[in-house]
């Protein structure tokens, strides 16, 4: 009788973890769109680096990760915690050759500190497929998608955003540019806000109060800055 109850009870807690684990969806290559490591250091647009780099990061079903910043590499293996967290603090190796470009060099440093720390991540399906978001402790944020960068998705410099901080509608400048769309993430890269239309403007006062990005998408391009809600 102990027995057969050891083995019910054995069953019941294999059961109760089975299906706990990451998203079958993140073992792919993600090509990196946006990194910002920390709340106080500068954000890295990637369609704006130049010269033109394509960094990315595969991960497999082990959990053993490889990828390429802007001239190095790295490899590491992930350790998942609950709640999709994921952190190689204390495995991520990677190559240390000087790209030649201060502007590679310092975006090699927070990409790779921001992948090699603990983060949680969320993966959505986008109308242009999946999308990796990533948010640490530091406030840091980062955007991945499945494919690499295209050449409708170059930065659009002339786009402000005002006020900022902002209580109820977030007004956006864009000369000779013609919004289509609109986003705007929290920091756990939870889409919070959308508008399809062509529009400079968006209404933030549902929001509660914090730090948030917004994605602007026209023809030219895409652009992601922040904004404080207060």
């Amino acid at each position: 009788m102990k027995k057969i109850l050891l083995i019910l009870l054995i069953g019941f807690f294999s059961f109760q973890g089975f299906g706990q684990g990451p998203d079958p969806e993140l073992f792919r290559t993600w090509y990196l769109r946006f990194v910002l490591s920390t709340d106080l250091n500068d954000p890295y647009e990637v369609s704006e680096i130049s010269p033109a780099i394509n960094p990315f990061i595969t991960i497999s079903e082990d959990l053993s990760f490889s990828g390429e910043g802007a001239c190095n590499t790295f490899t590491g293996v992930y350790e998942y915690f609950d709640e999709n967290t994921l952190s190689a603090i204390n495995s991520f190796n990677e190559t240390n050759e000087d790209c030649g470009s201060q502007a590679h060099n310092s975006f090699e440093t927070h990409f790779f500190s921001f992948i090699a720390n603990e983060f949680w991540y969320e993966i959505t399906q986008e109308s242009d497929g999946l999308t990796l978001t990533a948010s640490n402790m530091l406030m840091g944020y980062a955007i991945f998608k499945e494919f690499p960068l295209s050449t409708s998705e170059f930065i659009i410099n002339d786009i402000t955003i005002y006020p900022n901080p902002v209580s109820d509608k977030l007004f956006i400048s864009s000369e000779n540019t013609v919004i289509e769309k609109i986003s705007v993430y929290s920091l756990t890269g939870r889409k919070v806000a959308e508008v399809v239309d062509e529009t400079n403007s968006i209404d933030v006062s549902n929001l509660s109060k914090g730090i948030y990005f917004i994605e602007i998408s026209s023809t030219e391009g895409k652009t992601v800055k922040k904004f404080i809600k207060k």
